[in-house]
């Protein structure tokens, strides 16, 4: 694909319901770790987008207020917390189906999970839950914006955003300036000492805070940048479980293509995007570091520890799909979830192959590149399928 990197899209708010003064992720951020995320970038903040920043400025001061409020409260009480047992970790490749195998595992009431007040406020959500919820739960949107999957305060979130809203290295940052080609390294193994040990300190320290209201529970947790760390995770947590989830590769493309436009609308600090072309290019090239960084790191995970299966054979029988993880894993007993599960799922049904809309040139594109996952997790290339019903 040929790809001009001085194109530009302007960004349309409004098709995501959002507008310029639209609270976004980063008012949650207190304001040590905004002014950390924003260093030597101020100026590729666009002209539009100054008010906005300065909204952002104002809550991230109160933010560190109640940041220093929490310390004061829970400082004690978060150092004797043990985050025990080592935790579940379900990772995958964006939009393979990570956010709905989240759900179904945390259905276990022995399981849990960091949710979006946490995840969206992580340095700050011990203090004033009383106060902020009733405004957390005004100001939050119905949906996602790059789907349909419905948003309650108590939902399940990525930890993901935990890190990067307080202040440490992660990927997801990049969707504050969607157009700075510069990427932010995902793995603490290739982040400079000084910015690795920050990681490691607000990642541990987030996670004490969600064991804290959680105690007794096991943590499941959830992000597709984890995916990228297991050798990290399990230094740290050398008993940890992982569920690795794929998808199938066009249907992952198209989903993500959509997803991302959305995020670096809504979260960009920037008033234009690179080309769809140009983020085109980048997914493809960022998607085959993705898996060729886990197929390295793969082999240093004990074969008990870790299991995969295909977002096909979960989505036509979740309940099967979820025992065999259960006995894999050596979760314990699994019939303490599968009432609970089986209310959300209901009875299984067949899986159906769809045709995608791809153009023929990205078609081909995504054939040559991930040849491997095809062949590795099972999945036909689409000029070798069967042709749909009518």
């Amino acid at each position: 694909m040929t790809v001009n990197p001085d194109r530009k899209e302007p960004i349309n708010l409004r098709q995501f319901g959002f507008h310029p003064l639209s609270l976004r992720l980063w008012h949650g951020m207190a304001l040590d770790a905004w002014l950390r995320a924003m260093r030597g970038k101020w100026h590729m903040v666009s002209p539009s987008r100054y008010p906005l920043v300065a909204m952002i400025t104002l809550f991230s001061i109160s933010n560190l207020g109640l940041k220093w409020l929490s310390q004061l409260i829970y400082g004690r009480r978060l150092a004797k917390v043990e985050i025990v047992p080592d935790p579940i970790f379900v990772i995958g490749h964006w939009r393979s189906g990570t956010t709905w195998l989240h759900q179904l595992m945390i259905s276990d009431p022995r399981h849990a999970a960091p949710d979006v007040r946490a995840c969206f406020r992580p340095e700050t959500f011990l203090v004033g839950r009383g106060i902020l919820t009733p405004i957390l739960r005004w100001a939050l949107r119905e949906k996602r914006p790059m789907d349909n999957v419905r948003l309650k305060l108590e939902s399940a979130e990525e930890d993901e955003h935990g890190i990067s809203l307080s202040g440490a290295l992660s990927p997801y940052r990049h969707s504050m300036f969607p157009n700075d080609e510069r990427r932010v390294p995902a793995n603490p193994d290739d982040m400079a000492a000084e910015d690795a040990a920050f990681w490691r300190k607000k990642w541990l320290a987030f996670l004490t805070r969600v064991q804290f209201v959680n105690p007794g529970k096991r943590l499941v947790l959830k992000s597709p940048t984890h995916t990228m760390r297991t050798k990290e995770i399990l230094r740290i947590f050398p008993d940890a479980k992982f569920i690795h989830i794929v998808r199938d590769p066009y249907k992952v493309f198209l989903s993500n293509r959509n997803s991302r436009t959305a995020m670096y609308s809504v979260s960009s600090l920037q008033d234009h995007l690179p080309s769809q072309e140009n983020r085109d290019a980048s997914m493809i090239k960022r998607s085959v570091a993705f898996h060729k960084q886990f197929d390295q790191d793969r082999r240093h995970i004990p074969d008990d520890q870790i299991i995969t299966l295909r977002y096909e054979d979960l989505r036509a029988d979740p309940m099967a799909s979820i025992r065999t993880i259960y006995s894999h894993l050596d979760l314990g007993d699994f019939a303490l979830i599968e009432g609970n599960l089986g209310a959300l799922v209901g009875p299984a049904r067949p899986y159906q192959n769809n045709r995608y809309e791809l153009d023929d040139q990205t078609r081909a594109m995504v054939d040559d590149q991930f040849a491997d996952f095809f062949e590795q997790y099972g999945y036909v290339p689409m000029d070798q399928r069967p042709a749909a019903a009518p």
